[in-house]
């Protein structure tokens, strides 16, 4: 995916001189400061995240962003960590930033359950080949695109693949950043605007698939989350930068429930039952596949 150039109106954190008086005297001081507007997207990612305390509020934030960068269709995912680029010894310089990559790409677990700085290419490659292994094994007789079963296999977490999970609820966003937590993070992307029920957007290199549009009726988590996928396009059995959802981050927020008020009487987050419903056959099926799969 290429990343957005140029600038953009959102709250990044940036650090300022300010000449400041004391005891008569007057000295330069340093401190990091919000704007909300000259931003750029590498600034969106290696900010803190601008804090919001109430769902409302992070309504009203939300529409200044949208509102102030027209050009983009906005789409948002719920995270409770905020996960920064390898900050190994070698990388320890560099300034830390966002990265949100597929599944398939992700680093896996050492022995004590940490999570690994990189992932070796022929693991990547390895997941590719299982991820077409179960495509094949999984194929009826209506053979639709390979786009269509990764969102299923991406969505229900049988597979790692190179797609990413978003959604244009800012509800179902805002009730993962905050499940199981007090504190978390919503992103907010800008994307081109949809044309299809699989849109490609070959000069970008991005691929974004309407769930709805693609699905069986029957599969209810992907209808009830108001799911979207994206992902570089064309798919490759590598790691790359372009990999990187992140580089499309026109806002992040730092979404707070330490006190139990960000959601009040009339904005609730979505239940458990509804964001992961029991009767979804579609999903059944799919994990009964996948177990036999790597079996």
């Amino acid at each position: 995916m290429h990343s957005i150039e140029g600038k953009l109106f959102s709250p990044f954190q940036k650090e300022v001189s300010r000449y400041v008086h004391n005891n008569g005297r007057g000295f330069f001081k340093n401190e990091r400061v919000w704007r909300k507007n000259d931003a750029t997207v590498n600034r969106i990612r290696a900010s803190e995240g601008y804090e919001v305390r109430s769902f409302r509020e992070l309504m009203n934030e939300v529409a200044l962003v949208t509102l102030n960068n027209k050009q983009y269709e906005m789409y948002y995912r719920g995270q409770n960590k905020d996960y920064k680029n390898n900050q190994a010894k070698y990388y320890r310089d560099r300034i830390p930033k966002s990265i949100i990559f597929p599944s398939i790409c992700r680093a896996g677990k050492d022995s004590i359950g940490s999570l690994k700085y990189s992932i070796k290419k022929k693991e990547v490659q390895k997941r590719y080949d299982d991820l077409s292994t179960f495509v094949a094994m999984i194929k009826n007789s209506k053979s639709h695109f390979d786009e269509y079963y990764y969102s299923l296999i991406q969505h229900y977490e049988v597979l790692p693949t190179p797609l990413i999970d978003i959604t244009q609820s800012l509800r179902v966003a805002a009730t993962f950043a905050l499940r199981n937590s007090t504190i978390g993070y919503v992103y907010v992307f800008g994307l081109p605007y949809p044309n299809q029920s699989i849109s490609y957007f070959i000069d970008l290199e991005i691929v974004l698939i309407k769930l709805q549009n693609v699905i069986d009726p029957d599969a209810l988590r992907p209808r009830f989350q108001e799911g979207y996928l994206v992902g570089k396009y064309p798919f490759l059995p590598t790691k790359t930068n372009g990999d990187d959802l992140a580089n499309r981050m026109v806002a992040k927020f730092r979404v707070v429930n330490k006190n139990g008020k960000f959601w009040d009487k009339h904005f609730q987050p979505l239940p458990e039952d509804v964001l992961y419903p029991k009767n979804d056959k579609v999903q059944k099926e799919l994990l009964r596949l996948g177990k036999e799969f790597r079996s």
